[in-house]
Order: structure tokens, then C-alpha cells, then sequence
């Protein structure tokens, strides 16, 4: 089969390479997929940029969400048998033709579902899924804070705040993406480079602060993010965009961005009644994998009800992954970005 590989760190028409390998073995519990479509995420670009601590060691095959027909099943798999079209996440390995994932990170989609779409859902939706509603929870009313709101989790975790009837703030880079946000209904889509966030929410708020942060930037944002949390407010901390290089790894600017991390003492959470909590959906499925499967079939009840739905920025053919990831890494998209066998449809912009 063919796959694409990260060979060395770097920018991706240098580091992303197509190469022939052999199909991956089904063990007990594990599903084997015909991919058609996967999807990119920011964790393929901190692998790609040598930032991602979970990755393997070079070379290998990056992904984490596919789409596709089930083509073998191991032993002990009781839901999904071959021939269905399903969605699902695996554990590095998705950038293939062929690829493999734990039962329980699999579920059937409608035979009228497209796979880039399908592709779109995995990553994004259960990570905004376990922030919101899985590890934690929203109520009608909650003021809720997105950060990078227009990228893939961003518009996840938009839509399902504001299906809660939830109060929303969303931070963005460009005018393009705030008139994004507002037409999808988000109550406060805020420019970064225009506003100080922090002073701005102050404001719009009254200094009563807010119930929910989403943070996928890291560094000084989460120091800033805890300032906004109003008492029994909650920050979710998936990410650190911030200290992602533009280009290839840079640890001095790394560095710097970890020290401008904060330490919090428990007691201090404890009298300020705040809460901190991270997500690895890696470490989840490796340790937890009922959370994990709980909150993927979770995310697409939603879809199938039609409270979510996954916003297509663009679909690249096969062998212009690279292209996908210049467009991720470049903070051009809106919404979701996914490579798919056979197809290309670039967006404008």
C-alpha cells in the first residue's frame, strides 16, 4: 500500500514523503480500514515541526482519523464486521490506504454520508465532545470562551455551546473568520490582533468573568484565561498552538513559551473555586478507551441529530498533502481541512 510519512522535521513539501509499505496487521479488538478520506490535524503539524512528544521516531506514518470501508476485523470484534462504511480514530498510521483502529473507536456512518465529511468528525468533534460535555459540562446561560474558534475543534465547540444555549465567545485571527463566527450566531467573535481579549471579555461581562475557557493556545493564554474564569469556572486546556514554530522546531521559542506557563497551587484553585483540566485524547484512548468510545458515539448522535455538523475548509488529494499542511499550519482555514484518494477542491483565500 502507499502512505504518506514524516521523514524528517521540517517545513512539509520537504518532510512529507509518499512511500510503498505494507498493509498493518489486525490484532484482537482492531479494525482494518480501506481509507478514502483522512483528516488533518494540528497534532501533524507539532509532529511535523518535531513539537509532539507522542510521535514515533522517524520515519513514520502520521493520522489520526479516517474514513473508509471496513476490509478485516480481529478477534474479539463484536460491533463492526466487514464491509461498512465507518469512521474512526487511530493511533498515528491514518495518512494510508490502509489503516487500523480499536473497535471502539469506530462506529458506522449513513450510506449517504460523503468521506471527507465523515473524516472531518473524529478528532475534532470528540475533542470538543470530552471539553464541553464529557470531562465537563455546559448549562444554558454559561458564558463560554473559544479560542481559535474557527479552526476544526473551534467550530465544534461553538456549535455545541451554542446548542446549550450558551452565551459565546470566540477569538480569531481575521475579519473573514469573525463574520464566520457571527453568521453561525456566536454572540462575541473577537479579533486577537485588534483587542485585548482579556480586557475586552471584562468589559462585555461586567467583571463577572466567564464559566467555560477552551484553550488550545497554551503559554500565557492559560494564565490569562484563569484571570477571566469567574469562581466555579472551568479551563480546558487541548493545546499549545502558541509556541508551535512557523516553520520547523525552535525550542529557544518553545522555551519561552513554557515558561510563560503558569504553576498553580491547589489551594489556590481550591479558594479561587476553579478548575483545571487538560486533554490528551491520545492518552484517553491508550488508558481510558471506554471514555474514548463513549465520547465518539456521543459526537455522532449529535451529528445524526443535526446539532453538529463538520465545516469543510478544504479537500486535497493524496499526493498534495503537503498543500493541506501548508494551509493548517498557515492558520488560512476555517474549519476543517481533509485529504482524500482521488479528490483535490483547494479553497480560496
Amino acid at each position: 500500500m502507499k502512505a504518506i510519512f514524516i521523514e524528517r522535521i521540517g517545513l512539509p513539501a520537504d518532510a512529507l514523503r509518499v512511500r510503498d509499505c505494507p498493509s498493518p496487521a489486525v490484532g484482537p479488538g482492531q479494525v482494518k480500514i480501506r481509507v478514502s478520506a483522512f483528516g488533518v490535524n494540528f497534532a501533524d503539524v507539532l509532529a511535523r515541526t518535531g513539537m509532539y512528544m507522542d510521535a514515533p521516531r522517524l520515519p513514520f506514518i502520521p493520522g489520526y482519523e479516517v474514513a473508509g470501508i471496513v476490509v478485516e476485523v480481529g478477534d474479539g470484534c463484536k460491533r463492526i464486521r466487514p464491509g461498512q462504511r465507518v469512521a474512526a480514530m487511530t493511533d498515528f498510521g491514518g495518512y494510508a490506504q490502509e489503516a487500523v483502529a480499536q473497535e471502539g473507536a469506530v462506529v458506522e456512518i449513513p450510506g449517504d454520508m460523503e468521506w471527507a465529511t465523515a473524516a472531518a468528525i473524529p478528532v475534532n468533534g470528540v475533542t470538543a465532545l470530552l471539553a464541553l460535555k464529557g470531562l465537563t459540562n455546559i448549562f444554558k446561560g454559561d458564558r463560554v470562551l473559544i479560542h481559535a474558534a474557527a479552526g476544526g475543534v473551534g467550530l465544534m465547540a461553538v456549535q455545541m455551546a451554542l446548542d446549550e444555549g450558551c452565551e459565546v465567545f470566540g477569538t480569531v485571527s481575521s475579519e473573514k473568520k469573525a463574520e464566520f463566527l457571527r453568521a453561525m450566531g456566536v454572540q462575541h467573535p473577537l479579533i486577537h490582533s485588534r483587542v485585548d481579549v482579556e480586557t475586552e471579555i471584562r468589559r462585555i461581562t461586567n467583571d463577572q468573568g466567564l464559566d467555560l475557557v477552551l484553550d488550545s493556545l497554551g503559554g500565557s493564554s492559560i494564565s490569562a484565561g484563569m484571570r477571566m474564569l469567574a469562581p466555579s469556572g472551568r479551563l480546558v486546556s487541548i493545546g499549545i498552538a502558541s509556541m508551535t514554530p512557523r516553520k520547523t522546531r525552535n525550542l529557544v521559542s518553545a522555551g519561552f513559551g513554557l515558561l510563560k506557563t503558569p504553576f498553580f497551587h491547589p489551594y489556590s484553585l481550591l479558594s479561587d473555586s476553579k478548575s483545571y483540566i487538560g486533554i490528551n485524547i491520545k492518552r484517553i484512548a491508550e488508558k481510558r478507551p471506554a471514555v474514548l468510545a463513549r465520547a465518539f458515539n456521543d459526537c455522532f448522535t449529535l451529528l445524526e441529530q443535526g446539532r453538529i455538523k463538520p465545516h469543510l475548509d478544504s479537500v486535497f488529494a493524496f499526493e498534495d498533502c503537503w498543500k493541506a499542511h501548508e494551509r493548517l499550519h498557515g492558520r488560512k482555514s476555517i474549519g476543517k481541512v481533509v485529504v482524500a484518494f482521488g479528490e483535490g477542491e483547494e479553497a480560496a483565500g
